[in-house]
């Protein structure tokens, strides 16, 4: 029970009519409705026999008595059906509507007796309960707190439910609120607090407008920490008519762990579970597939907000659906550190600006074979099947590869490509995620290229758009809503899907919660899918290497790290500087024509230079060489065999393989190529 008070002789503006003191009695309408009801019923069963007793029609009354009362039974349940938007309580109500309308047609063909009213009593409170529960009445006099002094005279104090409805006639429906001639019906208690209908103003309010003013809401409201408002259009009333739900009681206070890929996929809409509403009716869902499309999306959240998690939920849920076969690529615009579970167990994984243009490309090559296996097929669309999987391309971090400060090379080659995938890919089942901690076009590559950046931003939310908590209060730039991502509860997890699909609710939610424990438990558990012969062959020379690059940039690390350790400062950045210099001198970039429905992009070629004869060795290079032809293959062998420093032999091993003298044998091993 909520204990307001006020000031003697004072209202707060408005609220004269909604604070008006309530009689006791008035409060127990609800209690007693119930038993005025089971009462009518008795006293409708006496009029019936007693029109049977004057008329001597007692079959003719009796039959026409039940056709009536199923007749009224059907229509009150649709209206409850309509009205009551507690599924418990509606139900109760439907069989309570259907109760009456049995016992009044019994007790019309046989007669009002003490065994008839009985039975009525006792299944009347059964269906009963549950209202009763939903409307208790505590009595003012129970406990000093429950009086509210106005003037002289003692108040007694509308139940939590009619606490808010209050509030918000005072703080917002009131004159000289924003939301004025708005009011707040219908409470209904649901597990996590309490719905209403918000009834606005036609022509002046939208419900829209209440969203995007949520703050206000919760102010007006006088809501708590943890508490929390959801505003949504209500399904069945006219506009402008809102669902408002005032979660007490939030359910997402607590993260819950994510369930695995099984029920983390639902089969039969073809999307993926995130997580639960913030009232806990319902879970809010990724679309991936419906009738012959692919869909990706673009996710946006600051650092803390689980976006990074999100996406492993979703990749892991679509790589192992048995109903909705699904291949996940993954590139990284931060060298693969937003997700290593990713990185180690995508069937393509790339980590460089180079290696997710060619990533990107392949994909297109993808796009196209299936383009032309639609075409020969007669076939409109894409349905995944275990011969011809979809292909998931996830992008995180992308505004670092489509930045042209960071990757001016490659930035407009990967944004032409990105768009293509993003515009094209659905029908020929080719879907792009993208994802990023930036709220403006520059996560699409809209630094000088706002026109391309507008295109791919909404061709990617056509399929899905979430909203993570972000430290700008702006999502209208990218998302077109007006909320503001910076209110959002500082939960890991805590978003808000816009504009999902038709019926379906956009509600804050907060995702399940993928534990270290759960991201190392089901990689290894998960058959990660690869592309078919026909569609790897058509991929190119970049996929078919693809784990070979991969091993090569491990390798690559782990050289930084033992020079990082055995090594200095200028030594590291001597072979950073070199490494810039050939990456600069040997790539070139070429425009070609896919042709067709591709518009044209760009390749990267590179070439190394090809010595006109074998440069002469210096002695530490010799002596590297010679002990790798004694069999010292590994750099801590050759550390061992010729008492250099390991930053030394890596040097020394880098310029033996420029020179060609040397090359890979396998993982960390090397052989001559020299006689």
């Amino acid at each position: 029970m909520t204990t307001t008070t006020y000031p003697s002789g004072e209202l707060p503006t408005g609220a004269t009519d909604v604070l008006a003191p309530r009689l006791p009695e008035v409060g127990l309408r609800a209690q007693v409705t119930p038993w005025a009801a089971m009462g009518a019923l008795v006293v409708a069963a006496g009029a019936v026999r007693l029109a049977q007793h004057v008329t001597d029609a007692d079959a003719q009354i009796a039959y026409g008595v039940a056709a009536t009362a199923f007749v009224v039974a059907v229509v009150a349940a649709v209206a409850a059906g309509r009205r009551v938007h507690d599924r418990r309580l509606r139900h109760r109500l439907v069989a309570a509507v259907y109760l009456a309308a049995s016992w009044l047609s019994v007790v019309s063909a046989t007669g009002v007796t003490l065994d008839a009213v009985a039975a009525l009593a006792i299944l009347g409170t059964g269906v009963s309960l549950l209202w009763w529960r939903r409307h208790r009445h505590d009595f003012p006099a129970t406990t000093a707190a429950a009086v509210t002094a106005v003037g002289e005279q003692p108040l007694p104090v509308a139940d939590d439910a009619d606490l808010y409805v209050q509030r918000w006639a005072t703080h917002l429906g009131a004159r000289g609120r924003q939301f004025v001639g708005s009011v707040l019906a219908d409470a209904q208690v649901i597990t996590a607090g309490y719905r209403y209908t918000l009834e606005l103003v036609p022509g002046e309010q939208t419900v829209e407008q209440v969203a995007a003013a949520v703050t206000t809401v919760r102010g007006g409201l006088r809501l708590m920490p943890g508490q929390d408002v959801i505003v949504e259009t209500h399904p069945d009333l006219p506009a402008p008519t809102a669902l408002l739900t005032v979660v007490t009681r939030p359910p997402i206070s607590r993260s819950q762990p994510w369930p695995g890929p099984q029920d983390g996929f639902d089969p039969q809409h073809g999307c993926v579970r995130l997580g639960p509403f913030a009232d806990g009716e319902g879970v809010a869902c990724w679309r991936v597939y419906t009738a012959d499309s692919i869909w990706g999306g673009y996710i946006q959240g600051a650092q803390g907000s689980g976006k990074s998690r999100f996406i492993d939920q979703i990749a892991m849920s679509c790589a192992a659906s048995t109903t909705h076969p699904t291949i996940v690529w993954y590139g990284d615009g931060q060298r693969g550190d937003s997700s290593p579970l990713l990185v180690a167990h995508a069937d393509y994984a790339a980590t460089t600006f180079e290696g997710i243009y060619n990533m990107v490309q392949a994909a297109i090559r993808v796009m196209k074979i299936n383009g032309v296996e639609n075409r020969l097929n007669k076939q409109n669309g894409f349905t995944p099947t275990d011969a011809r999987p979809g292909l998931l391309v996830i992008l995180d971090e992308c505004h670092k590869p489509l930045s042209a400060a960071e990757n001016p090379l490659l930035a407009t080659a990967t944004q032409l490509a990105l768009t293509s995938i993003a515009r094209e890919g659905r029908k020929v089942g080719v879907g792009l995620l993208m994802a990023s901690q930036s709220v403006t076009l520059d996560a699409f590559g809209g630094t000088g290229n706002s026109n391309l950046a507008d295109t791919l931003r909404s061709c990617l939310l056509a399929g899905n758009g979430l909203i993570l908590r972000s430290k700008t209060p702006n999502a209208k730039t990218v998302f077109g809503v007006d909320i503001s991502p910076k209110t959002f509860p500082k939960l890991p997890g805590y978003g808000y899907l816009c504009d999902p699909d038709p019926g379906a609710r956009s509600a804050p939610f907060r995702g399940y919660h993928v534990t270290d424990e759960l991201a190392e438990y089901w990689p290894g558990r998960i058959t990660w899918r690869s592309l078919p012969d026909r569609q790897a062959n058509m991929a190119g020379t970049h996929y078919a290497r693809r784990h070979q690059a991969v091993s090569e940039q491990r390798f690559a690390d782990e050289m930084l790290l033992a020079m990082a350790d055995a090594g200095t400062v200028e030594d590291i950045e001597a072979l950073e500087r070199s490494m810039d210099t050939a990456a600069a001198s040997n790539t070139t970039v070429d425009v070609i024509d896919l042709g067709g429905a591709h518009p044209p992009v760009r390749r990267i070629e590179k070439f190394w230079q090809q010595p006109a004869a074998r440069p002469v060795l210096s002695t530490g290079q010799a002596k590297v060489l010679d002990a790798i032809r004694a069999g010292h293959t590994g750099p801590k062998d050759i550390v061992a065999a010729t008492g250099y420093s390991a930053s030394q032999v890596y040097n020394l091993l880098e310029q033996l393989t420029d020179q060609q003298q040397i090359s890979k044998a396998r993982y960390g091993h090397y052989q001559a190529t020299a006689a």
